[in-house]
């Protein structure tokens, strides 16, 4: 990987080519034929979906998907990689596995495909390379048309696998016989790149609240369409600047939590719901006595006023929710990882320890 020692770091340059590569992603599904994968899909008993890290987030967005698409009829679940190998979920011939993974190479994940083929479970694989180890033992691929990401970060691959299931789920929809869901879908799949362009466009002013929000620990917060959004928050703090972080649902911090905060805590809430702004109001006056910083993620139609930072987007379909609020918090980390004079590409594997670290378990 060609070395990047300041902004513009890799991660940066994946994060503004979104818009293009989710156009594209939108464009090569139309021509594609997934009739037969559509059919295990649709004659599934139940639809696990699987990852590790950035790839479980994706596995949890796309959950969000389901459920808002599938409701009652919902027969996904998202669950950790390593964990789907359990006893308890007696995997069985009426079973599909849905494994994400961007390097196609993942240990659990490939373990756990390895595991669903012994029990005569259809696999698919949702990855950026189609020749992966972890291709090679599943019956059917996705590609997302980005294969190798400059950038640890797995930025844009976490949009791009998100999004291709969203339009996948769209197809099965229409399959299923949800005719009306199925051309929203479609057309929300048409707005999504210049819906994720606007916020690019809107850097500078998130560039200027990583300043503010800086903080020793992290306090991410999601619910519902969001919690998946607070997850990969979480994550990508963790990964690209190191500091402590931590996510849970909104109504959590209420009850315990809030006594592990202080003048040092930055609380950032990702919320897409106004049937949520009295609680949040609650919230942020609870967190003015204690001292932390706050930062609210929300629609335009938001009324909560009470938060110390607010970073609006307009509203629109919830649907589109997993993958859009995603980005201005992409750019939050990246900006915060500057502001430190670190570089965001490596998540460490630049420094021996940490590489060491990798090698004893991989």
């Amino acid at each position: 990987m060609e070395d990047r020692l300041q902004h513009p770091f890799h991660m940066y340059d994946e994060i503004m080519l979104q818009p293009e590569y989710l156009k594209k992603l939108f464009l090569s599904s139309k021509f594609k034929n997934h009739d037969e994968i559509l059919e295990v899909l649709k004659n599934s008993s139940r639809i696990f979906l699987v990852g590790c890290g950035t790839s479980y987030n994706s596995a949890l967005s796309s959950f969000s998907f389901s459920q808002m698409i599938f409701r009652r009829d919902n027969k996904f679940y998202s669950i950790p990689a390593r964990e789907l190998m359990s006893p308890n979920y007696d995997l069985n011939s009426e079973d599909t596995i849905i494994a994400f993974s961007h390097s196609g190479d993942t240990k659990a994940t490939f373990d756990c495909l390895r595991f669903a083929n012994e029990r005569k479970c259809k696999t698919i694989l949702v990855t950026g390379d189609a020749d992966s180890r972890c291709a090679k033992i599943s019956n059917f691929v996705l590609t997302y048309g980005y294969k190798n990401d400059k950038s640890l970060a797995h930025t844009i691959t976490f949009s791009l696998s998100s999004f291709l299931m969203l339009i996948i789920m769209g197809k099965l929809a229409k399959k299923m016989g949800f005719i009306t869901t199925s051309d929203i879908i479609n057309s929300l799949s048409i707005q999504l790149p210049s819906l994720v362009d606007n916020v690019l466009k809107q850097r500078s002013e998130i560039k200027d609240l990583s300043k503010k929000i800086d903080s020793n620990f992290y306090l991410i917060s999601g619910s519902d369409s969001t919690i998946s959004t607070a997850a990969e928050t979480s994550l990508k703090f963790g990964e690209v600047h190191y500091t402590p972080t931590t996510f849970m649902d909104v109504e959590q911090l209420f009850h315990g939590p809030l006594v592990m905060c202080d003048k040092y805590t930055g609380i950032i809430v990702v919320n897409s719901n106004n049937n949520l702004d009295s609680r949040l109001n609650d919230l942020f006056k609870a967190t003015k006595n204690i001292g932390c910083k706050t930062l609210l993620v929300t629609t335009e139609k938001s009324n909560v006023d009470s938060s110390d930072y607010i970073f609006k987007l307009p509203h629109f379909h919830e649907l589109l929710v997993p993958i859009v609020y995603m980005i201005p918090l992409q750019l939050l980390s990246y900006y915060i990882s500057v502001n430190q004079e670190l570089n965001p590409d490596y998540i460490r594997r630049d420094q021996t320890s940490y590489k060491k670290a990798r090698e004893a378990y991989e």
